[in-house]
């Protein structure tokens, strides 16, 4: 049931408390404000407003004590601000009551007879009370983190290169997933239009010729060979055409960086390679990345949001990374990668973007302009294929992602001596990152396409936003280091743990001998026993196909004594996936309650669970947030790809599923803009987000997660049964 109602009311006390407080009726003020204390419904902002001007009620009243008290409780909040107003109040009201002795956490005070403040202090706390009121719609701010901007190192050592065996390990790894992606793709494609065919065979009893399905292989391996190479003008057009690219002088870059020119030089001079050729993209999105084929043709594209954001060193500790990855080579590799996923991503940008252009296309005659919608919709379905093919390719190229970011930062730190300047660099490029999403209310284009080639990630930056300014550093990066589930978490994630990448500069500081910018607690990783039922479906499939491969040489066995009965089972090749799906269907029966809890035991604060370090997917707590939606509209968020929700402690990733499946998302638009209150089921991973499970504004939209993880784990089921059979 929604708290819609409840919510009001409170909201409405609070007002009134107020205003009543403002107009100097204290005792309805107070009775007011009291009442929205001891509502439930009633969220940490509106709470801290209450307190304050319950504070100032009391102290008009001369209620000097329960003042005190208040203003205690409010110097243990997570805002400076608050914290702030609360000891400005405790002193002037300390002035009046002689009775206060401040709190000393190690003696307890003294209770004395409260002497009554005289009426000249009385009338000078009202004034003064009056005049400090915050207004209702003023919500405290998170304290701004405050740097220490720590030393960097004058003379120091390059760090011991990393040995390049995972990288180049994660490269060719890359390829070969991607080789086999398209193979399958085109067997898939085959065994698809086959299908026809075939059914009009048995139908019609016909012989009619299938079409050939054997995979190019040959074709497929020198169209990736001269994408490779063409990668670096294939992506010097998307980027001029979709997004402004422009050529960036190095005499700019002296301005903005003299450290910034210095370094580009004498790295160019070190490894006897003309200077790369540098961009500039004229958006306030913050993103650097590389790419080229060959050293020679190598690019450095950053945004003008970066360079106005970024102070000189740290201008100078992102050119650092980038040309990291031109030293190790593994830029040339991501630029095959960007250019195979630019391919889908942009047919899908554009084809959503003339499809909403011809949904708003208005004409004399209505006829006419119900025609137009049949292409707009044509325009979105293939806007949507195209992100489906573009989230395909993603995940090939995560794992180099991963694995780039530890040797460019090493690297970096090595040409700069400055690791404290890059941890600040990389701190405020997420805080900006998300800044920059809550500002547009979307996640730009350019974020999502080049995630793999950003410094960081958009997905970390929305979490990492939100709670920088409400809890310690320590607190912020315990999952990081503690959980069991950190590895897993990273197997859809393009970078390494924020929390890791810090800790791993911060030790370059203790090598120099340099105070370091962050003090970060080194936690023992939690040693417990990942639960197997997490695992459920993968052990699932995998005992499957090792029935079938028991089974497999039982059959070769019998063969081999001379028992035929059982020639079959010996060459049908198709119990290992069929048995495989089998097992993976059960697995996720068997996982379906604990991924799934119906518990009436809603959480509420976002900030308490996401700091929590043990905190799994498994656990899968069902929560209950209010905020905003939002994302983008229109056919480029037809499948609810960018949809999150704006709540006062930032924001979060929102994964919805209509209960129809992707069908019902291709009709049904979501509320984007509007306020909302979400209920799901919070998976905390190193990017976390909420499986929807109905989500109230002006109506109340149901998901149907449950339903189809069910749904497929019974296909799943089918599918091998049949394929048995």
């Amino acid at each position: 049931m929604s708290s819609f109602p409840e919510s009001a009311s409170c909201q409405n006390q609070l007002e009134a408390g107020l205003m009543a407080l403002q107009s100097g009726q204290i005792e309805s003020a107070i009775a007011q404000l009291n009442r929205c204390l001891t509502s439930s419904e009633l969220n940490s902002s509106d709470a801290v407003k209450a307190k304050m001007g319950l504070v100032q009620a009391y102290a008009q009243s001369g209620k000097i004590q329960l003042a005190i008290a208040l203003c205690q409780e409010l110097q243990q909040s997570h805002h400076e601000k608050v914290r702030s107003w609360a000891t400005q109040m405790m002193a002037k009201l300390a002035s009046t009551d002689p009775g206060f002795v401040p709190l000393d956490p190690t003696v307890q005070p003294v209770r004395r007879k409260r002497v009554a403040p005289s009426l000249q202090n009385a009338a000078t706390i009202q004034a003064e009370s009056r005049s400090e009121l915050v207004p209702p719609e003023i919500t405290p701010a998170p304290t701004p983190h405050v740097w220490k901007n720590a030393d960097r190192a004058q003379r120091w050592q390059p760090l011991p290169p990393l040995n390049p065996m995972r990288l180049r390990c994660a490269e060719i790894g890359g390829a070969i997933a991607l080789f086999v992606t398209l193979c399958l793709l085109w067997r898939i494609a085959g065994f698809t239009s086959s299908l026809p065919h075939t059914a009009v065979a048995r139908l019609l009893r016909w012989s009619i010729a299938v079409p050939d399905q054997t995979i190019p292989i040959l074709q497929f391996g020198l169209s990736l060979i001269l994408l490779f190479f063409a990668s670096p003008w294939i992506l010097d057009a998307v980027l001029k055409g979709l997004y402004g690219l422009k050529p960036l002088s190095t005499a700019a870059i002296a301005r903005h960086s003299v450290e910034a020119h210095r370094l580009i030089q004498r790295f160019a001079q070190q490894q006897k390679i003309s200077i790369p050729k540098l961009g500039i993209l004229p958006t306030s999105v913050p993103i650097a990345f590389t790419y080229g084929c060959l050293p020679k043709f190598a690019r450095i594209v950053v945004s003008q949001g970066l360079l106005d954001q970024l102070t000189d060193e740290e201008i100078a500790a992102i050119y650092a990374g980038e040309v990291s990855h031109i030293a190790h080579g593994d830029f040339a590799w991501m630029s095959l990668v960007a250019v195979v996923l630019q391919i889908p991503y942009s047919i899908y940008q554009l084809s959503a973007i003339v499809s909403d252009r011809l949904r708003i296309l208005k004409l004399n005659r209505a006829s006419v302009s119900k025609l137009i919608q049949i292409p707009a919709d044509a325009m979105g379905l293939i806007s949507a294929l195209a992100y489906g093919f573009f989230w395909l390719f993603r995940g090939l190229g995560l794992w180099l992602s991963r694995e780039r970011v530890i040797y460019s930062d090493r690297h970096a730190c090595s040409l700069t001596g400055n690791p404290n300047g890059l941890a600040r660099t990389l701190i405020k490029l997420m805080i900006a990152t998300a800044e920059t999403i809550k500002h547009e209310k979307r996640t730009p284009y350019l974020l999502e396409g080049f995630e793999l080639l950003n410094p960081v990630s958009y997905r970390s930056a929305i979490l990492f936003e939100g709670l920088f300014d409400r809890v310690s550093l320590s607190t912020l990066f315990q999952w990081d280091f503690a959980n069991c589930d950190r590895s897993l978490s990273l197997l859809n994630s393009p970078h390494a743990l924020m929390g890791i990448r810090l800790q791993k500069l911060m030790n370059y500081c203790q090598q120099w001998h340099l105070k370091p910018e962050l003090e970060l607690e080194t936690l023992t990783p939690d040693k417990r026993k990942q639960p197997l039922l997490q695992f459920a479906p993968l052990f699932g499939g995998l005992g499957g196909i090792t029935i079938a491969a028991l089974l497999w040489l039982m059959a070769h066995a019998l063969f081999a004594i001379g028992n035929f009965r059982f020639n079959w089972l010996a060459s049908d090749y198709s119990l290992f996936p069929s048995f495989g799906c089998i097992g993976f269907g059960i697995g996720m029966i068997i996982r379906f309650n604990r991924f799934f809890p119906d518990s009436r035991d809603e959480h509420r604060n976002l900030v308490e669970l996401l700091t929590q370090p043990h905190l799994t997917q498994l656990d899968s707590p069902r929560i209950r947030l209010e905020g905003t939606l939002i994302g983008r509209a229109g056919a480029s968020n037809l499948l609810a790809q960018d949809l999150l929700l704006q709540t006062e402690t930032g924001l979060i990733k929102l994964h919805y599923c209509s209960q129809v499946g992707a069908i019902g998302n291709l009709l049904c638009a979501l509320p984007l803009g509007q306020p909302a209150v979400v209920t799901g089921w919070l998976r905390r991973s190193a990017t976390p987000w909420i499986d929807v499970d109905t989500i109230k504004a002006r109506s109340l939209i149901r998901a149907g997660h449950p339903v189809w993880s069910l749904l497929v784990a019974i296909a799943a089921i089918l599918f091998g049964i049949a394929q048995v059979l």
